[in-house]
């Protein structure tokens, strides 16, 4: 079943660059998908990856492609298979607009600091703010994990600077730039954040 998604390229003032991705999926299963492809195909180049991406409309996303017996066009080595009437041109749009009613994700790449924002369709034709994922996973502040004393759901939200388990929380304000939201994800023990702004995205800061 399809999963209808725009990947692109966070730019300035709330506005994007991005193509479209029919088998797209839930951060849980694409954000280590892109993971592997900026690790495996682009030696961590994510200037190289995002002018990959932003080249044609795909069908879906693999580290290693193989050609289908109906595909129009040969899989791209180290990214996937082309959509099979890819657009001349990538879309350009803002965060402030009305989604597309066949769009569920969107999901953005900020070159300069290596992370995925993530923003998911609402049922007001809103994109809203679902999460934030670094490439280099050891640099991500905050982290769900399994229960170890039930591991068939992962519940638990883990701060990698200190440890604390469920200890995090969130404020969301509207922008001091004069347009969007600031956010600020903290540990109560410990400190370290992740803030972010419209301007200049995300910030990370551990205090441990």
């Amino acid at each position: 079943m399809s999963t209808p998604t725009l990947l692109g390229v966070a730019e300035p003032r709330g506005s994007y660059t991005a193509r479209y991705l029919h088998y797209g999926d839930q951060p849980a299963a694409l954000v280590p998908l892109l993971r592997r492809i900026w690790v495996n195909n682009f030696n961590r180049d994510t200037d190289a990856m995002s002018a990959g991406l932003l080249a044609r409309d795909w069908s879906s996303l693999t580290v290693d492609p193989e050609p289908g017996r109906l595909d129009r066009d040969a899989p791209v080595p180290g990214l996937g298979r082309p959509a099979p009437s890819a657009a001349a041109a990538p879309r350009r749009g803002l965060l402030t607009e009305t989604v597309d009613g066949f769009l569920e994700w969107l999901y953005l790449l900020h070159a300069d600091l290596r992370v995925v924002e993530v923003y998911e369709a609402t049922c007001h034709t809103r994109w809203l703010r679902h999460s934030l994922h670094h490439l280099h996973p050891e640099e991500e502040l905050f982290v769900t994990e399994p229960d170890p004393r039930d591991g068939a759901v992962p519940e638990m939200t883990v701060c990698t600077a200190c440890g604390a388990v469920d200890e995090v929380e969130s404020h969301e304000l509207p922008s001091m730039v004069g347009y969007g939201v600031d956010t600020c994800t903290s540990c109560r023990r410990c400190g370290s954040s992740v803030t972010t702004d419209p301007m200049f995205g995300a910030h990370v800061n551990r205090e441990v």
